[in-house]
């Protein structure tokens, strides 16, 4: 089990580290630059910075239990608001990072923008212990979705399938996220009550765009699982964009 859980900020650390705004989210507890660790999730298996400040130095993620070690310095860095191709992100989900459940986690940057505040974005994915990889009869479905992408903050939509699946229950073992200004895109599962946590993966802005290592195919393990009348919707992070296409790994289960 894994969540995708992120920060934003519009920031001038001016060569020196500062922490940025935790995004708001139903599934974890934020306030200010804190994002909770919880206890059903209490390690790290990935994380991304992002900014396209004109001198990108370092990012770290910083919290009680890491600083007893080392605070988590985050490589590669992104010195863009999008990724790359393939998306350059820190994952780590065969060996992952513990932290004390209840503690707060931040994400802090040192970059110098070249006039002004610039955004600046964090991603971390948590998880609950190392993710095995899901094998199976996998297939991949298309879909598409509509949302208004705003920065700084997880938009919800629905998703429409490019075909009709069978009458069944699917798990979800892989998926790529594609919009022209697209940072990341999590899934949000019916029946959780809104408050359920919610996997994703960091996104690409074109159908030619590399995947990310481990996102497809099963190397993340289960994202969870749908009936076909059922289907996830998905919460998309970026900057302004109205139209994304979502790619699923599949395997029917029921």
């Amino acid at each position: 089990m894994f969540h995708l859980a992120g920060w934003y900020e519009s920031i001038d650390p001016s060569g020196a580290y500062a922490a940025i705004t935790a995004i708001q989210d139903p599934a974890i507890n934020t306030s200010g630059d804190d994002i909770r660790v919880s206890a059903q999730l209490p390690f790290i298996c990935g994380a991304a910075g992002l900014t396209a400040a004109a001198t990108l130095t370092a990012a770290q993620m910083r919290s009680p239990s890491l600083r007893t070690l080392n605070n988590l310095e985050v490589r590669p860095l992104v010195n863009a608001v999008v990724f790359g191709s393939p998306p350059e992100v820190m994952m780590f989900p065969r060996n992952p990072r513990a932290m004390v459940a209840a503690e707060d986690v931040q994400f802090w940057f040192d970059s110098t923008p070249g006039a002004g505040a610039e955004a600046h974005y964090g991603l971390t994915w948590m998880c609950d212990g190392a993710l095995p990889v899901s094998t199976g009869e996998i297939f991949t479905v298309g879909a598409t979705t509509g949302i208004s992408l705003s920065a700084g903050a997880w938009v919800n939509g629905n998703i429409t399938f490019n075909q009709v699946l069978p009458s069944g229950t699917y798990d979800i073992v892989g998926m790529r996220a594609e919009g022209t200004n697209l940072v990341a895109a999590r899934l949000v599962f019916p029946g959780d009550g809104g408050g359920g946590f919610r996997p994703g993966v960091p996104a690409v802005n074109a159908a030619g765009d590399l995947d990310p290592t481990y996102f497809r195919f099963g190397g993340m393990g289960s994202y969870g699982q749908f009936d076909q009348d059922n289907p996830c919707s998905i919460d998309a992070l970026g900057i302004t964009d109205t139209a994304q296409t979502i790619i699923f790994d599949l395997i029917k289960v029921g």
